[in-house]
C-alpha cells in the first residue's frame, strides 16, 4: 500500500508532538535509552553504532583487528548507554586519533532497548499500538515515524567531547544481520541470505538475494508476525524465566520432553506464507502471553518446551524450503538472534535443498555492529568511487590481549594465590586434563561473539561424566540440564560427529554424534539425545590446539569439554583480574595465563606439579 508521506505522515507527526505535557516524560523517558556504541575502521575509519549489546571492534583496510564488549571493562552483562570507557579503549590500543574517524554508522533507525523491567509505562503505551503492526504499511509508517523521536544527544554529545566529529549514517538493523552473514561467507558464489530474530526496525525477518558486493532485499516480515519474539520469548516468560535472555534454556530443555502432549496448543498459533511469517491469533505481546498462560495451564515444563523448540524448527525450515524454492539459490548465510538456535541450524544444514549453510558466530545484535562497519566501508566506496577489497578474518579471536607481564601483575603480590611459570604449557596442562583437573585459559585475543573459543575458555576431561556436576554446582551454577560443548581437532572431526562437512568452528550448529565414538567426548554432549554443539580447532589458534592434540597422545581423544569462563550471571571474563576474581570465587582448580603462567588457590596445588 501506498503512503502519502508528505499529505498523511507529517500532519500525524506534528499532531503527536503538540499532544501536550503529559507525554513529555514518557518521551524523554524513552529518549533516554542509548544502545551502545561499536568502534570499527576499515580502509576509512568506522566509529559503528548498534543496539542492545554494547560491543566495540575496529577494522583496517577491510580487517577486523580489535573488538572490546563493554561488558568486559564493565563486568555486567547487560548495558544500555553509550559505552564511553570501550570507546576510549580501543582508540588508547590501536593510536587512532579522534579525528582520523572519517564516518559514524548507526546500526539501526529505531532504537532498540535493552531488557529491562522498570520501563513499564513505555512498553504499556507501546504494546497498545502494537496490534497496528501486522501490517506492512504500518510497519512503514513505525520505521518512519518512531525516529522521529530518537534523541540521540547523548551519544553526540560524547563524540563532540571526545573530537569525533565524523558525519554519521543510519542502517537498518536487519541490513546489519544480513551483512555480517553475507560477507563473511566462506565462498563466494551467489547466496541466499536470511536474518532472524525477536524485532529489529519494526522487523523480524528478511530474506535477501547477494551477489558480489550486493544485497538486493526481497522479503521481510514485521515484527508483529515474530515468531523468535511472540512464540519463543512469551513461553520463556511463561515458564518463569527471563525472554530475551534464556531462550537458550528452553532449548535444552526441549530433548528431555515429550511435544505431543501440547504441541496442538502452539501448532496453530504461527504459519509461513511464502516467504514471511504470519501470527494467526491476532494477538502480541501481553495479550500473547495470556493467551499462552491459559492455552499452556497445567502442562508439564518439559513437555512446554519440546513443543516450543518443534514448532519453531518446522517454520523456519518451511522458510527456508520456501526461500530457496523462490531464489533457486542453495547456499544459505544466516544471522539474527534467533540463529543461535543451534538445533533450527542443524535442521537447515540437513535439508537437501541446501548446498551448504554459514551462520555467522556473533549472529546476536553485539555482532551486527560488524555488519554496520562493512556497510559503511561500502558506503564510503561508492561516495568516493572506489573498489570494495574486502578482506574479512576467519577466526573470531578479535578481542582484547593482554601481555605475560600483565597477567603476571594480576597475581604476583596475591596472598590467595601460588603459581609457577610454564616450561611447555601445552604439555603441563594436558597433564592437569588428563587428572581430571578443571582449567580456566585466559590466553591470546577475547572472542568476538557470545561463544568461547578457547581463549576465555574453561577446559575439562570430556570422557567423564561426573565432571558435570563439578562444573554446573560449584562453579558455572547453571541449570542441571543444560549440555556443555566440544573443543574438537578438527583432523578428528569424523572420529565423533555425524555429517560434520560445515563451517562448525564457532559452536553456532549442532551434529549428530557417532556411536560408540561418541561416548568419549560424552560430558561435552547433550545428555539426552547425545548431539553436540562442537568447535572444530586448527590453525587459527595453535596454542589451543596444541593442547588438545597434547591431551590425546595421553588419553587417545581428540577433543576436550570447553565452556565459557565465567560465573553464572557474570559476562565472560575480559581482564586478568577478573580471570583471578573467578578463580578464588569458585571451585575451579587452575587458572591459566597465555603460555607463561600456572595459578592455583594457596594450598591446593595440582597433584601432577608435585
Amino acid at each position: 500500500m501506498f503512503i502519502p508521506y508528505q499529505s498523511v505522515l507529517i500532519p500525524l507527526v506534528q499532531t503527536m508532538q503538540g499532544w501536550g505535557t503529559s507525554l513529555k516524560p514518557l518521551l524523554s523517558e524513552i529518549a533516554a535509552w542509548q544502545p551502545p556504541l561499536v568502534l570499527a575502521w576499515l580502509k576509512w575509519l568506522l566509529l559503528t553504532y548498534t543496539p542492545a549489546y554494547g560491543t566495540i571492534g575496529g577494522l583496517v583496510l577491510a580487517h577486523v583487528i580489535y573488538g572490546i564488549p563493554i561488558t568486559t571493562l564493565i563486568f555486567r552483562n547487560y548495558f544500555a548507554g553509550v559505552p564511553t570507557e570501550s570507546v576510549r579503549e580501543v582508540l588508547r590500543r590501536t593510536g587512532v586519533k579522534p579525528g582520523e574517524i572519517d564516518l559514524v554508522a548507526i546500526g539501526c533507525h529505531i532504537r532498540t532497548t535493552a531488557p529491562t523491567r522498570e520501563k513499564k509505562r513505555i512498553y504499556s503505551v507501546l504494546h497498545l499500538l502494537s496490534s497496528l503492526g501486522r501490517y506492512e504499511w504500518s510497519t512503514d509508517l513505525g520505521r518512519w515515524l518512531l525516529p522521529k523521536f530518537s534523541n540521540r544527544q547523548g551519544l553526540f554529545d560524547f563524540l563532540e567531547s571526545e573530537g569525533i566529529r565524523a558525519p554519521h549514517i543510519t542502517l537498518d538493523h536487519h541490513s546489519t544481520h544480513a551483512a555480517c552473514a553475507f560477507y563473511h561467507r566462506p565462498w563466494k558464489e551467489d547466496s541466499l541470505v536470511l536474518t532472524l530474530d525477536g524485532a529489529g526496525d519494526g522487523l523480524c525477518a528478511t530474506v535477501w538475494k547477494g551477489s558480489g558486493h550486493e544485497m538486493n532485499l526481497i522479503a521481510r516480515t514485521p515484527k508483529y508476525h515474530s515468531i523468535a519474539a511472540e512464540l519463543y520469548s512469551n513461553i520463556t516468560a511463561h515458564l518463569g524465566m527471563r525472554p530475551y535472555e534464556h531462550e537458550y534454556k528452553i532449548m535444552g530443555m526441549a530433548p528431555y520432553g515429550q511435544a505431543e502432549y501440547c504441541i496442538d496448543k502452539l501448532d496453530d498459533m504461527f504459519e509461513v506464507r511464502g516467504l514471511k511469517f504470519r501470527n494467526r491469533t491476532g494477538r502480541s505481546h501481553g495479550r500473547m502471553r495470556n493467551l499462552l498462560h491459559r492455552r499452556l495451564r497445567g502442562q508439564r515444563f518439559d513437555n512446554i518446551s519440546a513443543a516450543c523448540q518443534e514448532v519453531f524448527e518446522k517454520l523456519v525450515v518451511q522458510w527456508t524450503r520456501n526461500a530457496i524454492a523462490h531464489t533457486g539459490l542453495h547456499r544459505v548465510c544466516a544471522a539474527g538472534g534467533a540463529f543461535l538456535n543451534v538445533k533450527a541450524n542443524k535442521l537447515i544444514r540437513e535439508l537437501p535443498e541446501v548446498e551448504d549453510l554459514y551462520v555467522y558466530p556473533a549472529s546476536d545484535d553485539g555482532g551486527s555492529s560488524s555488519g554496520a562497519a562493512i556497510l559503511g566501508y561500502l558506503h564510503q566506496c561508492k561516495v568516493q568511487g572506489k573498489i570494495p577489497e574486502l578482506d574479512l578474518p576467519r577466526h573470531m579471536y578479535q578481542g582484547l590481549s593482554f601481555s605475560d607481564e600483565e597477567c603476571f601483575a594480576a597475581i604476583k603480590d596475591h596472598p590467595d594465590l601460588e603459581y609457577r611459570r610454564m616450561e611447555n604449557a601445552a604439555e603441563e596442562v594436558a597433564d592437569l586434563l588428563a587428572a581430571r583437573y578443571i582449567v580456566g585459559r585466559f590466553a591470546g585475543g577475547e572472542e568476538w561473539g557470545p561463544r568461547a573459543l578457547g581463549n576465555r575458555s574453561i577446559m575439562a576431561d570430556p570422557r567423564d561424566m561426573g565432571i558435570i556436576r563439578k562444573l554446573n554446582f560449584a562453579i558455572k551454577h547453571r541449570d542441571f540440564w543444560m549440555p556443555f560443548a566440544a573443543s574438537v581437532l578438527e583432523e578428528d572431526r569424523d572420529t565423533y560427529i555425524r555429517n560434520c562437512s560445515g563451517h562448525a568452528y564457532y559452536m553456532i550448529e549442532a551434529f549428530d554424534t557417532k556411536q560408540p565414538e561418541g561416548e568419549q567426548i560424552v560430558a561435552g554432549t547433550h545428555p539426552f539425545d547425545k548431539t553436540v554443539r562442537p568447535q572444530l580447532v586448527n590453525e587459527l589458534n595453535p596454542d589451543y590446539r596444541d593442547i588438545i592434540r597434547a591431551f590425546k597422545r595421553r588419553t587417545g581423544v581428540g577433543a576436550i569439554l570447553n565452556t565459557s569462563f565465567n560465573l553464572h550471571g557474570f559476562p565472560i571474563v575480559g581482564t586478568p583480574q577478573i580471570a583471578v576474581h573467578t578463580l578464588l570465587n569458585s571451585d575451579l582448580d587452575v587458572l591459566v595465563f597465555n603460555t607463561a603462567w600456572m595459578v592455583w588457590r594457596k594450598g591446593r596445588k595440582p597433584s601432577t606439579l608435585a
